[in-house]
């Protein structure tokens, strides 16, 4: 029964992930500046990453998702400690904002807690 309830959660993650990548797709136009396009189109790519990480582990829980995005995250933290342009850092603050978002909307869609 564990099992239905972990394919449950993935589904309605996917669900949640590819709704939000056709919302975002609506925001995005040429009148806008092309940084918040950007931003966007950077967003939708890392949803797509973590949908075909998904499809690759189909087995993988909501918890087990979570850590790999908070490993990601923290991925990029450390990047941005070392980093020693603003170009470089500009991608790493889109990054980190798009994974703390993409992490909020995952964990409210599996009803995911790291009790669990």
């Amino acid at each position: 029964m564990q099992s239905l309830k972990g394919a449950d959660q993935l589904k309605e993650i996917s669900k949640r992930l590819l709704d939000e990548i056709q919302d975002t797709q609506r925001q995005i136009f040429p009148d806008h500046a092309p940084t918040f396009n950007n931003s966007l189109k950077n967003k939708i790519r890392l949803m797509r990453q973590i949908l075909r990480l998904m499809d690759r582990y189909p087995n993988m829980t909501a918890k087990r998702l979570l850590y790999l995005l908070d490993c990601k995250i923290e991925g990029e933290k450390f990047l941005l400690d070392f980093a020693k342009t603003i170009d470089v850092t500009d991608e790493h603050f889109d990054n980190l904002d798009n994974l703390e978002w993409i992490r909020f909307a995952v964990r409210k869609a599996g009803n995911a807690k790291w009790e669990d």
